[in-house]
């Protein structure tokens, strides 16, 4: 069945096409008027440029800084017995909706990062992301697991050494496509069906070349964290704290990207 995205920059014009339409032919996505300028896909340096500040705009510092202490705090409680693990769980379910919040606020065409999950409705506002970014994730090794198998069985590797490298190669391709399309395809789907190969793999095809500057620059964002993390690790006991921070930084930049790839390719995504 084809979804029809509506975009419409008014909520009721987008209230009153979503009116006429069967509930199951339609996906309604509130674009942003002129005032709030759309992001830009068509330069890898606008895409940098959008990621970067996105974390710091509108008071991004009084979300981020509490969350950076509330990661913390998830991440020494797994070491106490038996609750660790539920504060593992629930750690992964906050953050999970975190990093959709992004997506979904950007895909709507909203410029500044949202404020944290609520606690209020702990099945959809907790347990759901987490059990849609399972799948995602889930999905992803299904589709290493194939590919690398593909692999191995065409091509014969000389050493163990040549094997690791391969296997390490094929996962970052991977999942660095599959994972970002299958949180679209979610998001956008508006279930975690659309996170399933079957809707993702010809996705991904159907938004090349384009695509390649995103997940570029999805791999640049990363690479310039994790450097700039490891300078911080040589900070005495600030540099604790400051590496959670860019930790969090990191999450919610990809997510913005991730949202900007959805705003740009809404339709190929969902195929409609």
């Amino acid at each position: 069945m084809k979804t029809l995205l509506v975009i419409s920059p008014h909520p009721e014009i987008a209230e009153t096409i979503r009116s006429g339409l069967n509930p199951a032919h339609y996906r309604v996505v509130h674009r942003a008027t002129h005032e709030e300028a759309e992001p830009l896909l068509e330069t890898y340096s606008q895409l940098m440029l959008d990621a970067v500040t996105y974390p710091w705009r509108r008071g991004g510092a009084y979300i981020l800084v509490p969350g950076t202490f509330l990661a913390m705090a998830f991440a020494f409680s797994v070491w106490a017995p038996v609750l660790g693990l539920v504060s593992l769980g629930i750690g992964a379910c906050f953050f999970s909706a975190f990093y959709l919040q992004i997506v979904e606020s950007t895909i709507a065409g909203r410029h500044n990062l949202p404020d944290w999950p609520s606690f209020s409705d702990f099945y959809d506002d907790m347990l759901k992301p987490g059990f849609q970014m399972l799948v995602v994730f889930l999905m992803s090794g299904v589709v290493y697991a194939a590919v690398a198998w593909a692999v191995f069985s065409v091509f014969a590797f000389e050493n163990d050494d040549s094997t690791v490298k391969m296997l390490r190669g094929l996962a970052e391709i991977v999942f660095g496509f599959y994972v970002p399309m299958g949180v679209l395809g979610l998001v956008l789907h508006g279930h975690a069906g659309g996170a399933l190969p079957h809707r993702v793999i010809p996705a991904i095809f159907r938004c090349m070349p384009g695509l390649l500057i995103g997940i570029a620059s999805l791999t640049a964002i990363s690479l310039l964290v994790t450097s700039l993390q490891k300078v911080a690790d040589l900070i005495p006991y600030a540099g604790v704290l400051l590496g959670w921070l860019l930790t969090i930084c990191l999450m919610v930049m990809q997510g913005r990207l991730t949202g900007t790839l959805g705003l740009r390719f809404a339709r190929r995504i969902t195929g409609a």
